[in-house]
């Protein structure tokens, strides 16, 4: 079974991702981001940098709630690929070809934050993911 994991800090859990657009499955260019994993989130999302170098164009808007409000946010099309791993040295390791999944249906947000990718439930769901002391692991 395909499988990514690393260390975590204790307060957050990022990882490196490949940031594909939805239009062509066969096309594998990507750009790299960095990605939330975010228990907390119901839905995945892409920040400006990311929708600015794939050139992605919004379908539309729609409410996205958080913990203080609702707001209309723009939605894209896009897919994430999952590289690897960061050893305990901090390297990447890198399978062959990234695990590219289909293809995500989410928000973005107009404000560059210190992450470029938020992994939401929509995600998490539809994969095993284990946290434990100081590691964690997404097996799909």
């Amino acid at each position: 079974m395909p499988s990514i994991e690393g260390r975590h800090d204790g307060r957050r859990i990022v990882t490196d991702v490949a940031v594909l657009a939805a239009e062509n499955p066969a096309d594998l260019s990507h750009v790299i981001g960095r990605a939330l994993i975010d228990t907390g989130a119901t839905s995945s999302g892409v920040g400006p940098t990311i929708v600015t170098q794939l050139g992605l164009r919004s379908y539309g808007k729609r409410p996205l709630g958080s913990a203080t409000d609702e707001r209309m946010m723009p939605y894209y099309f896009f897919r994430l690929g999952f590289l690897g791993y960061r050893d305990a040295n901090g390297m990447i390791e890198t399978h062959a070809f990234p695990y590219v999944l289909g293809e995500c249906d989410g928000f973005g947000w107009p404000m560059a934050r210190h992450f470029d990718v938020i992994i939401g439930m929509d995600i998490l769901g539809k994969c095993r993911f284990t946290v434990d002391l100081n590691f964690w692991s997404i097996e799909f």
